[in-house]
């Protein structure tokens, strides 16, 4: 992934806030593949910071990585052209197991490309949220994922794909750390390989570290 923080458009401009605006706090768009655990998730977290000027519009996706990232894409272009820049881009998106989505590579490619970071779950992002409950290091495929979710209190269904951001709250730390050592065992492997794995820490952990970003979910 690029090193720097500033989402590009198709032709190349970076996507940075324009100096004189009122409020330079930092603005995120955040686009995500599922339609309802994602999002339900991140707008939790969005009234947990109180961020007071937010638009949230929710983009279902495409059920794969290329479409997603695609959509980022012209989502910031659109906010460039219209001198709304985003300072971050980020995709959520997952693998998916036992077998993986035929795009993946293509699309973390063309998000690097692109400047927009990723936050990918293997095989899904039920794992993230498993890990505020139990560590994990066994192989899983996408639908064990959810059935093991089922069994943790946090009114998750997988008919529904619901989920209650408060009851996860208390376990977050936690889920960082065993999301840390899966990291420290997966070292080296490419992310199809990297099962089970979450990399959802490191967005929620740029969210949070500003006192109330402003940030959109597409």
């Amino acid at each position: 992934m690029p090193s720097n923080n500033r989402a590009v458009t198709r032709a190349g401009r970076p996507l940075r806030r324009r100096p004189g605006r009122r409020d330079e706090r930092k603005t995120y768009l955040i686009c995500c593949e599922g339609e309802n655990t994602e999002t339900l998730y991140f707008k939790g977290l969005r009234r947990e910071l109180r961020a007071s000027t937010i638009r949230i519009e929710v983009f279902s996706g495409r059920g794969e990585p290329y479409g997603v990232v695609e959509r980022a894409m012209a989502e910031a272009a659109r906010a460039a052209a219209n001198a709304d820049e985003y300072d971050e881009v980020w995709c959520v998106f997952d693998v998916e197991a036992p077998r993986a989505h035929s795009r993946l590579a293509p699309a973390l490619a063309l998000a690097a490309r692109h400047d927009i970071r990723c936050a990918i779950s293997n095989p899904c992002f039920e794992v993230y949220l498993l890990l505020h409950y139990e560590e994990l290091t066994a192989y899983l495929t996408s639908s064990e994922a959810s059935r093991r979710l089922e069994q943790h209190p946090c009114g998750y269904s997988l008919r529904g794909k619901q989920v209650d951001f408060e009851a996860l709250r208390p376990g977050r730390a936690e889920a960082f750390s065993r999301a840390a050592r899966l990291d420290r065992r997966h070292l080296g492997k490419p992310v199809a390989a990297r099962n089970p794995s979450t990399s959802v820490p490191g967005l929620v952990t740029a969210l949070m570290s500003h006192n109330g970003p402003h940030f959109f979910i597409q």
